[in-house]
């Protein structure tokens, strides 16, 4: 009977530690990239593995307060509207925002560092730079010569399920 609660205790306690082993093997394994991050205006992106890259996806879009109430009046049909319309390539102008890849990162001899390509659909233009990794912020630097900080973004908890927006702050 002792022997057999014994064995029993040092069952469970294998049991916890493989668990553990797994979790922190599973949390190690996690690139300090992957994530959501917060802009400057709220939006959220999400950074998932693509290949041997990252993507950054629009995972939550913040309405700017000036268009609010338009948003709230109808925001199916405003959502409709939130499309990529200053694309370069028309193919492109009918996409959805909400959800679309927006950066892509490539991984550096820096654990902390990415080189970035930026899409922007405010102005339909794309942006070379550099993300480093400072605790839970995510640095985007433009570089020329040396890399200035031009914006940071919070790590923020992951959202449950699809992207979407929000109309206001």
């Amino acid at each position: 009977m002792i022997f057999q609660l014994r064995f029993g205790w040092l069952r469970s306690m294998i049991a916890v530690a493989a668990v553990a082993m797994t979790l922190g093997a599973s949390a190690a394994s996690a690139a300090p990239i992957e994530g959501t991050w917060q802009t400057q205006e709220g939006t959220e992106v999400n950074v998932t593995p693509c290949g041997a890259d990252y993507c950054g996806v629009l995972s939550w879009i913040v309405i700017p307060h000036q268009y609010a109430a338009t948003c709230n009046a109808d925001r199916e049909k405003f959502g409709a509207q939130m499309l990529d319309t200053k694309n370069p390539d028309p193919s492109q102008r009918g996409r959805s925002l909400v959800g679309m890849q927006m950066m892509t990162l490539k991984p550096t001899s820096d654990p902390t560092r990415y080189d970035v390509h930026l899409y922007s659909s405010e102005d339909g233009k794309s942006y070379d730079g550099s993300a480093k990794i400072d605790g839970n912020s995510l640095n985007l630097q433009q570089c020329l010569g040396i890399c200035i900080t031009v914006q940071s973004w919070p790590r923020v908890p992951d959202r449950v399920g699809t992207p979407d927006f929000s109309c206001g702050s």
